[in-house]
């Protein structure tokens, strides 16, 4: 729950509901430029070099605690995140472009983010000028370079704000003298230390966390006293029928059957509709939905990709049999790569799991975000293709024997209860089984034959290994922290980004154009480079694309709202502060 380290759906719905940022996307539409001054008064006023923004923020805005909302309050929080520092976490976002961002990143990855030199670096960098107070409602913002996409990234969660007088209150492992400042010790975001607000919340937002109970269902409550009620300013002036909905308990159901009967029962007001079973809802003749209960969103295309992302690194206690402490992995030759980017049926992953709502993303960057070019990505469904690049691989020194140091029995992981992860990872399987069956594929020297094994696992638990570095290949879904290119560059494509930090890949080209594209104003030179980084990609497959989704929402016909409505940059369910029910009008049938 703490926004200044969570990174996943699940918790960023929750914090989308309780906590806010300086700036969002206008509420009820699909537009996706952050012009909405929420917590700040107006647009920043920026310099002619773009390298200092001046923000003033809004007045009479306090948290649910009732701690008055203010400038002292932005740089207190923005300092907070940047101590926490989960090196796997967003905290990327808000820091690189500040001055002196850029060193403090640099360290951290480096030489890790407790004792020397973070913690010195770190204090210094509180006491420069990336962030000054200039006054009770003014924020200044400092920058190493000009980087536009600034205030789109600070409408993520981790630029949202928190009760700096609940967090100390409620603060632990207060041992340092920074801690008490802060509420947090060094390496809290590497789990190194607990938070408090991993499973507290006190934001400025319309609903506040009531309770949670990891893997079962969080609650939460209306805040009465919320600050939009009141308000007049243009975007956000709430709709009369905001606040109508008191209560929102939103429940974990890993059996897809059960989460449908929910809905088609009125047990449950919306679910997440699993992709392979849309034909059961959607009627392809009225194109709309098949239960006069239950309406069906779709129309929108969504800035969300799913791709399956291999380990470069060695992997640690690796057990297969017998627990071995260290091994190389086979997915570290990219002909292996190309293989099993060849061997993946991408057709029947579109057709069977998403049932056609989606397309096959051919880049790191979805269709429909500026800096997209599809043209790369070659690889195809293609096992004589695939085959060619296995006995490539084979011919390889070491490969043979790293295929061997794993048991040839390796493992893709997915969270349990996704169902379309688990069918593009039997995708997968499946592909290679055919690989391996072909009369041309070269098995000299390999001790059984390869195969993938498809493995459940609890979320939690797949974060954990991933850490650790246990996981050969695992899905990764994403959905966009913020509408720019850099936001799909830096996760996935430079070697400190958050992917990359864990699978191992590292390309000094690539680097290099990620970090010309993000400090490029001119729209065709960034262009240029953005695809220098997709053709680096195309040649490397760290990842094999399975596919970018289209809208797909459901939801009982008493929900209203234009929380309701799609916005690529909101997360899949509702903004629950504009959306209201009506049970009379649904009972009349209207």
């Amino acid at each position: 729950m703490d926004p200044h380290w969570l990174y996943e759906t699940g918790g960023g719905w929750v914090a989308e509901q309780v906590y806010e940022t300086l700036y969002y996307y206008p509420f009820g539409t699909a537009d996706t430029t952050p012009s909405v001054p929420l917590l700040a008064a107006s647009a920043p006023v920026i310099s002619s070099d773009g390298l200092q923004y001046n923000i003033t923020l809004r007045q009479g805005v306090t948290f649910h605690d009732g701690t008055p909302f203010n400038a002292s309050c932005v740089k207190w929080n923005f300092e907070r995140a940047v101590k926490m520092f989960r090196l796997d976490g967003p905290v990327f976002m808000i820091l690189e472009p500040l001055l002196g961002g850029g060193n403090l990143m640099d360290i951290a990855y480096h030489d890790g983010v407790v004792g020397e030199p973070f913690e010195s670096n770190f204090t210094a960098w509180t006491q420069s000028d990336a962030i000054k107070v200039l006054d009770t409602y003014t924020i200044q913002f400092n920058f190493d370079y000009a980087y536009a996409g600034y205030i789109a990234a600070t409408t993520y969660r981790v630029g949202a704000f928190m009760s700096p007088t609940y967090v100390l209150t409620e603060s632990v492992n207060d041992t340092g003298a920074m801690d008490s400042h802060y509420g947090i010790n060094f390496g809290t975001g590497q789990l190194a230390a607990n938070s408090p607000m991993f499973d507290h919340t006190c934001g400025t937002g319309p609903y506040m966390l009531r309770e949670w109970r990891a893997g079962e269902f969080w609650t939460i409550d209306f805040h009465e006293d919320y600050w939009r009620a009141d308000a007049t300013g243009a975007g956000v002036a709430p709709p009369t029928y905001a606040g109508s909905i008191k209560t929102v308990i939103t429940k974990l159901n890993v059996d897809p059957t059960g989460r449908m009967l929910n809905l088609r029962t009125g047990l449950s007001d919306i679910i997440g509709w699993p992709a392979p079973n849309r034909d059961e809802i959607w009627d392809n003749v009225t194109e709309g939905s098949s239960d006069p209960g239950i309406y069906v969103s779709t129309g929108g295309f969504s800035f969300g990709v799913t791709f399956l992302s291999f380990n470069m690194l060695p992997l640690m206690n690796y057990t297969r049999g017998t627990v071995t402490t260290e091994i190389v992995p086979p997915t570290r030759w990219v002909e292996f790569r190309k293989c099993l980017a060849y061997a993946f049926d991408y057709d029947s992953a579109i057709d069977a799991i998403y049932r056609g709502w989606a397309t096959t993303p051919k880049s790191i960057f979805p269709q429909g975000l500026f800096g997209f070019n599809g043209s790369y990505a070659k690889e195809s469904f293609d096992i004589d293709q695939a085959v060619v690049w296995w006995n490539k691989a084979m011919n390889q020194s070491g490969f043979v024997e790293a295929m061997n140091g794993a048991g040839n029995v390796l493992e893709i992981y997915y969270n349990e209860g996704n169902v379309a992860r688990e069918q593009s990872s039997l995708l997968m399987s499946d592909g290679f089984d055919q690989v391996m069956a072909h009369a041309s594929a070269n098995l000299t020297g390999l001790d059984a034959t390869p195969e993938w094994n498809v493995v459940a696992l609890e979320w939690p638990t797949i974060l954990a290994m991933r850490g650790r570095g246990e996981l050969l290949a695992w899905i990764v879904g994403w959905l966009p922290d913020y509408a720019d290119p850099d936001n799909y560059a830096y996760p996935f494509a430079i070697s400190t980004g958050i992917w990359p930090y864990f699978s191992g890949y590292n390309n000094t080209e690539v680097d290099l154009y990620v970090n010309l594209g993000k400090q490029e104003s001119d729209p065709a030179i960034r262009q240029q480079h953005y695809n220098e980084v997709q053709r680096l990609i195309a040649e490397d497959q760290p990842y094999v694309y399975i596919g970018q989704a289209m809208e797909f929402r459901t939801w009982r016909l008493w929900m209203h709202g234009e929380g309701m409505n799609f916005n690529p940059m909101y997360s899949a369910t509702p903004y629950v502060y504009h959306v209201y029910k009506d049970y009379a009008a649904f009972d009349a049938g209207t």
